[in-house]
């Protein structure tokens, strides 16, 4: 970890990255020594007209710099902050984070922790967990690999969350078929040359365009 300024000035610009290995870079808000909580405000991945404003702990932050020093005529207060939102966004932050550690397991691929994490967005995250390589939903709901609509077996009788339970294995499945079939595609198009180059190509070797079919 980086050794953490005594002190950064309202108005400096500040770069770091935390340890999700996230870069923020932006303007200082506030800055509390104590306990190291720096308030950042960046511009907006979204939209050029609003800014985004992250409230990081130093003390788990490496490669701090002060890119810019303020250069002591800052004289616009802050605006406030709503507190409450503050604590909506970081608890949801929290159970996202907790939710990802908890779909994490070493024994089954990739595609299982994404559903994981999919059905734990839908319910509690202390209501699904991993039974070595089964998910377990209310403890009701067992989907055992490879993870799909016929392999859920429902141990109660609530039938409803055994059918919804399938009917988001298959959207699962259905979104995740066509994400992998546009990046597919995307692929291929980047690296199949087009008729025009083919043709600038042929022009140049002196070798004849193939006519079309």
């Amino acid at each position: 970890m980086a050794a953490v300024n005594d002190c950064f000035s309202i108005g400096s610009t500040v770069n770091c990255t935390t340890c999700f290995n996230e870069e923020f870079e932006g303007e200082v808000l506030a800055f509390d020594h104590n306990t190291k909580m720096l308030i950042l405000k960046c511009r907006s991945k979204n939209s050029e007209q609003l800014n985004d404003v992250h409230v990081l702990n130093l003390s788990l932050c490496s490669n701090v710099q002060v890119v810019k020093e303020c250069n002591g005529n800052f004289v616009e207060d802050p605006q406030k902050l709503n507190l409450e939102q503050v604590k909506i966004r970081l608890r949801k932050t929290v159970q996202h984070r907790q939710t990802y550690l908890k779909s994490k397991n070493a024994d089954v691929s990739p595609e299982a922790q994404e559903l994981y994490r999919v059905i734990a967005k839908q319910f509690k995250s202390n209501e699904v967990s991993w039974q070595g390589l089964n998910i377990q939903i209310f403890k009701e709901v067992t989907i055992k690999p490879p993870y799909r609509a016929e392999n859920v077996i429902c141990t109660s009788s609530n039938k409803n969350l055994c059918n919804y339970i399938k009917k988001m294995i298959e959207n699962f499945v259905i979104n995740r078929a066509a994400q992998e079939n546009a990046s597919v595609m995307g692929t291929s198009s980047a690296s199949s040359p087009t008729s025009s180059s083919l043709s600038s190509s042929n022009a140049a070797s002196g070798s004849p365009v193939p006519a079309n079919s």
